[in-house]
């Protein structure tokens, strides 16, 4: 793999970031604060539930994506706080995010695979609750993993753009970019 470093990320992979981080937090807030609320007996709830499932595939799209032109393309080289301890919780922490999407991923399509006749228009209904399921109990904890994660994420740009004074937003942003 030959992969210099640049001065930016490159415009699609600036682009891939903000859509999904939208995406995802969109996703989060509707399950937490839509879904969550939903009794499995209102007859809406399928209807939400078909748009919060296409939105995790096409989070799947998008991630799949995602990685494959960041593994190929230059980019800046890590940011760096001064401390290595951080340095090094932020290398885990930019990991774990991708490991924990697709792991949310992996869990809210093996739940739809579980109600899956739902969607057949066979008369089956929705679960009284879908705590029932392993994969449901899994993706709910992911799922405030992932949120917790990007309340570190959004913090520690916060702390390299207004503390550190660093310019960490330039790199994930659209702009004159070079290559080293």
């Amino acid at each position: 793999m030959s992969r210099g470093l640049a001065s930016r990320y490159q415009p699609v992979l600036v682009a891939l970031h903000w859509l999904l981080a939208l995406m995802i937090i969109g996703l989060l807030c509707l399950g937490f604060f839509v879904l969550a609320d939903m009794p499995n007996t209102d007859p809406n709830k399928l209807d939400i539930l078909v748009w919060h499932m296409a939105g995790g595939m096409f989070v799947l799209v998008l991630m799949i994506l995602r990685v494959v032109i960041r593994t190929w393309s230059a980019r800046p080289a890590p940011a760096t706080t001064g401390s290595s301890l951080f340095d090094r919780l932020a290398s885990i922490a930019h990991g774990g995010l991708y490991v924990i999407v697709f792991l949310m991923i992996a869990s809210g399509w093996a739940t739809g695979w579980f109600i899956s006749g739902v969607f057949q228009g066979n008369g089956e209904t929705l679960p009284s609750t879908f705590a029932v399921f392993p994969t449901f109990q899994a993706h709910a904890v992911l799922a405030t993993l992932l949120a917790l994660l990007i309340v570190a994420h959004i913090a520690a740009a916060l702390y390299h753009q207004f503390m550190l004074k660093d310019g960490l937003f330039r790199r994930m942003w659209f702009g004159e970019r070079t290559l080293e």
